[in-house]
């Protein structure tokens, strides 16, 4: 066994103490030279490599937002899709200064019409709609639309098809709506609606109904919880409107 103190180094590769002395600077600056440089070079690696991983960050980060943007209400190009809110308080919706000051306050049931059959094409305005269901005696200037089947007769009469129920469930409504036909709904509510109210559902998805809603609360979605307490409130009516 070689002893450690009797083993000497290869020739050539052994440098005097004094040339250390005297180039100790040199050789510290050369070192610092050669760090600074190599510290660049990895710097611009870390940069691309930081560049890249953010890019793909990035990538998979709006691909899972538009994942969840994409929620399934509803399809393109249909009623449900081209369905457009109308404001009851909109002078526009009426024909005189008096049928806005006065109708606008129970003008859901007929804004709710409307809406649908615009959404197939029709050019109506509220008073278009209010006018009729007061003249077959469906509709109420204070109380509304006094009875359900009033909602069948006015689209009937702008020809128009009206499929009410009380039997279909939450599933139910949101499926034919996603499927591109919007569903008018009567809801009631003890704080926003207490006297009923009259909406369209135009889709839905895991966790919100998305509705049409024409009083100045303005709801575009709901929870299921707070829209089935509602719509149950009143009895789970819907009516499918379509146009023959």
């Amino acid at each position: 066994m070689v002893s450690l103190e009797k083993a000497q180094p290869l020739p050539g590769f052994v440098l005097p103490p004094s040339w250390y002395r005297r180039w100790r600077m040199l050789v510290s600056l050369g070192l610092l030279l050669m760090l600074g440089l190599a510290l660049a070079s990895q710097g611009g690696i870390v940069r691309d490599t930081f560049r890249s991983l953010t890019a793909t960050f990035s990538f998979f980060s709006a691909s899972s937002t538009m994942d969840l943007q994409t929620a399934p209400h509803p399809l393109p190009d249909t009623a449900s899709a081209r369905i457009v809110r109308v404001d009851s308080a909109s002078r526009s919706q009426y024909y005189t200064d008096y049928q806005w000051q006065v109708w606008s306050y129970s003008s859901c049931s007929g804004i709710a019409l409307e809406e649908v059959m615009n959404a197939y094409g029709r050019h109506l305005i509220a008073a278009d709609v209010l006018q009729v269901e007061l003249q077959l005696g469906v509709w109420d200037v204070q109380l509304g639309l006094l009875r359900e089947e009033g909602i069948a007769m006015t689209a009937n009469y702008f020809n128009f098809n009206a499929s009410l129920s009380h039997t279909r469930t939450l599933q139910d409504i949101i499926s034919i709506a996603n499927s591109g036909t919007p569903v008018i709904v009567s809801i009631r509510d003890s704080y926003y609606f207490p006297g009923g109210h009259i909406f369209v559902v135009r889709g839905g998805d895991s966790q919100y109904v998305y509705t049409v809603d024409s009083s100045p609360a303005n709801f575009t979605r709901m929870t299921y919880n707070m829209f089935t307490a509602m719509w149950r409130a009143n009895n789970d009516f819907s009516a499918v409107v379509t146009p023959r």
